[in-house]
């Protein structure tokens, strides 16, 4: 597999935290272009999921809407920093600049959240629960006869203080590297799916190498 690094421009949207709802944020976001997290590895999946995302940011805020569709789903996970990748799991991974740590926050189709800091798979910290219970999270989900497949959202708004181990103010012009990921680890039929493809002989999305690059663009005047 060549390594392909996908480029990502992260819009600026506008938010008042006292008006603006999630629902209304929502909104927002599903008028921007839709990322498809079609990369699908380490399994032969006959049926994979059909995952997209979009994602923006508003001064020291990051959004992101998943919409998933899939055969099975589950949300046994409740509880902060739970082994939520067992369950229908989405994740984003972002690391700030060039710097060689990144943050990886996943998240369960109820939205409860795991959180973790490092520079590799197994040099990792839990975030502090304090910090990811600022994250707030929107559900959406419904069976569709039709197709037999469970389709369900997830809006999620991610304060700048989520990321602990930085102080960031204004997230605008500042670059990073991230990826995207669908699993389900516990499910009838696993898969592994990514934004930004990987080149491994085990599973294993703590990956850098393989982000790809993001920058958030201007917030103007």
């Amino acid at each position: 597999m060549n390594q392909t690094n996908n480029n990502l421009s992260i819009a600026f949207i506008t938010y008042a935290s006292s008006t603006d709802t999630l629902t209304k944020v929502g909104a927002k976001l599903d008028g921007l272009n839709k990322q498809r997290i079609e990369h699908s590895l380490w399994l032969d999946v006959p049926q994979k999921p059909m995952v997209y995302f979009t994602i923006a940011y508003s001064r020291d805020v990051i959004f992101l809407k998943y919409y998933v569709s899939e055969k099975y789903m589950s949300a046994v996970y409740q509880n902060i920093n739970e082994p939520v990748y067992k369950d229908s799991c989405v994740e984003f991974f972002i690391g700030f600049e060039n710097e060689l740590t990144y943050y990886n926050l996943e998240f369960n189709s109820a939205g409860t959240v795991l959180g973790g800091y490092g520079n590799n798979r197994t040099s990792r910290r839990f975030l502090n629960r304090q910090v990811l219970e600022l994250i707030r999270t929107e559900k959406a989900m419904k069976f569709n006869t039709l197709d037999q497949v469970f389709e369900w959202e997830l809006i999620i708004a991610i304060p700048a203080a989520v990321f602990q181990f930085h102080h960031i103010n204004n997230l605008a012009e500042m670059s990073c590297r991230l990826n995207f990921f669908k699993c389900g680890d516990d499910l009838p039929v696993p898969h592994y799916l990514a934004w930004n493809a990987i080149d491994s002989l085990e599973p294993d999305f703590h990956r850098p190498e393989y982000f790809g690059k993001g920058l958030f663009e201007s917030a103007g005047n």
